[in-house]
């Protein structure tokens, strides 16, 4: 390009590299000067060449430097990051936009077990961490479609609550949320375990007080406490084990994970220190911790019991009452050698506790049962109780035919007893005869003690021949029996008795009126006899 103006000439051209203008070249001619258009247009081309050339390396080498620089800027900033997320409390992973997973920091390891080299891509940790398929298809998968989605529309997506499972078969409850930079999808962790646990105990504890309120059965209740302590941590097996009444055998009360032989071998166990963990616990009222059972010297007559159930260790709690006795013992069994930390000994009081609570409520329930139907002083039956239990034996004989008879008796000048030798001795005279037929009655027999010195006797599917001999040996029995006052007094007792068959009889009330008039007979006839009801003409 030329322009002129008064004496000189002015010539332009433009520098361009990469279809960029760079700069102008432009050069100034005296009109005076002999030069022609020509040799000065190819001059200002060679410098415009030579300044491309030198610019383009120029420029080239910038872009390298440039590069350069910015990668091992980027590589600097990762690091940095890196080593800044590693010292997150939190569990950090990040994924590409193709789904693998390129860091995962310190505290996911702890959390879950898990390294980089077990978790390739998000689908592994998929099937690593959420195992049960249902799960995945109905919480992970319409989960994860969100979270691409907000990618691509910006819209941020709520935490997630899920159940981890870690590598060692344990689970942890979790926060999750996902956050994007760039194509990196960044995924952090918020344990939440402890905080779930207690929401959890709080939640079976209300449901257990209703259950207890509901009157439910103790063996549904500990089979409730047992489950919900194994949901708590999958990998250990629980049970609870009751003491009887005699304070010395375990009983079965719950235990569903544990095989049937296993349970069956340990019912009826006698406590003792050396008695396992839970027969040592029992024993001595305290918590016994037996991390290897094939090393420890409790279990060295049940080892191969425990090694055939699959069982490594245990840790068992006695279960206490309000008053400081014995109900039982709560146990933690896993299939590993295995130390209790202290959120395991938090879980072990936390279920012996509630199973204190619900044996003591069924025994409390019972005592007022018992007290309701039983007389205090025999253990026996009372009044009301056996007229419940004698229409019932009624109504099964008339419905199913056989025998049935009843027979009735009472002490032979009881009230002499007691103005002789006081009532604290004719209360013993009366729980001797409790013992006498205790002894002397069949187990389907019903006996019951319905009034002052006054019992009855329903005897199911016996004759009115069988039921004089019963009546019989429990007269001689009762007149063997030698009551002991102190070093110098002691005295023997008879009983007349009374005996009746249902015959034609359609109540309970009949029956007695009629045992009671051979009773009657009985007396008139000298004591210390066996009469039978003979029906008026």
């Amino acid at each position: 390009m030329v322009f002129n103006e008064n004496e000189y000439s002015y010539y332009a051209s433009s520098i361009i590299i990469e279809n960029q203008h760079l700069a102008t070249i432009i050069l100034v001619k005296n009109l005076n000067e002999t030069s022609n258009n020509e040799q000065i247009q190819s001059l200002i081309n060679c410098i415009v060449q030579t300044l491309q050339l030198f610019l383009n390396n120029g420029l080239l080498k910038l872009r390298e430097t440039t590069i350069e620089d910015n990668l091992n800027k980027n590589i600097e900033e990762k690091i940095e990051l890196k080593n800044i997320l590693d010292f997150s409390p939190i569990g950090i992973a990040w994924s590409d936009k193709d789904g693998n997973i390129e860091y995962i920091n310190h505290e996911f390891t702890k959390l879950f077990g898990y390294t980089l080299e077990d978790l390739p891509n998000i689908q592994t940790w998929y099937e690593k961490a959420y195992p049960n398929i249902k799960y995945q298809n109905e919480v992970i998968k319409p989960w994860h479609k969100e979270v691409i989605q907000s990618r691509q529309t910006g819209v941020s997506i709520s935490d997630l609550e899920v159940t981890i499972k870690c590598k060692d078969k344990s689970e942890k409850r979790v926060f999750i949320r996902v956050s994007w930079i760039r194509d990196k999808r960044i995924v952090n962790f918020s344990d939440i375990t402890q905080h779930w646990k207690s929401e959890l105990r709080n939640h079976i504890h209300d449901s257990m007080l209703e259950m207890v309120a509901k009157n439910t059965t103790l063996s549904d209740i500990l089979n409730t406490i047992v489950k919900n302590m194994q949901f708590e941590e999958p990998t250990s097996f629980c049970s609870i084990l009751l003491l009887d009444n005699e304070e010395k055998h375990l009983l079965m009360g719950a235990a569903p994970s544990l095989p049937d032989f296993y349970n069956e071998a340990i019912n009826g166990l006698e406590i003792g220190e050396g008695v396992g963990s839970c027969g040592t616990a029992a024993y001595l009222k305290t918590r016994v911790i037996v991390e290897d059972i094939m090393s420890h010297k409790y279990w060295k007559p049940y080892k191969e019991l425990a090694q055939k159930a699959g069982l490594a260790s245990c840790w068992s709690e006695p279960i206490i009452s309000s008053i400081g006795k014995v109900l039982g013992t709560f146990a933690i069994y896993h299939s590993k050698a295995a130390i209790p930390n202290s959120s395991d000994i938090e879980r072990i009081k936390f279920a012996a506790n509630l199973a204190s609570i619900a044996i003591e409520n069924r025994n409390a329930r019972f005592e007022l049962e018992h007290r309701a139907y039983t007389d205090y002083l025999t253990n026996l039956p009372n009044r009301r109780y056996f007229i419940e239990q004698a229409e019932v034996e009624l109504s099964r004989y008339h419905r199913y035919g056989g025998e049935l008879s009843l027979l009735m008796f009472d002490i032979d000048h009881f009230k002499i007893v007691n103005d002789k030798y006081g009532h604290n001795i004719g209360d013993i005279v009366l729980q001797q005869i409790a013992k006498i037929c205790s002894l002397i009655l069949r187990d389907i027999d019903l006996i019951g003690r319905i009034g002052g010195e006054e019992f009855a006797i329903v005897l199911p599917q016996t004759h009115i021949s069988e039921a004089i001999n019963v009546a019989e040996r429990l007269r001689i029995a009762i007149l063997n029996e030698k009551i002991i006052v102190d070093e110098k007094i002691s005295f023997s007792f008879t009983a007349s008795f009374g005996i009746t068959s249902s015959c034609k009889c359609t109540n309970v009330d009949d029956l007695l009126a009629h045992a009671d008039l051979a009773l009657y007979e009985a007396k008139n006839n000298g004591r210390n006899k066996v009469c039978v009801y003979k029906k008026s003409e």
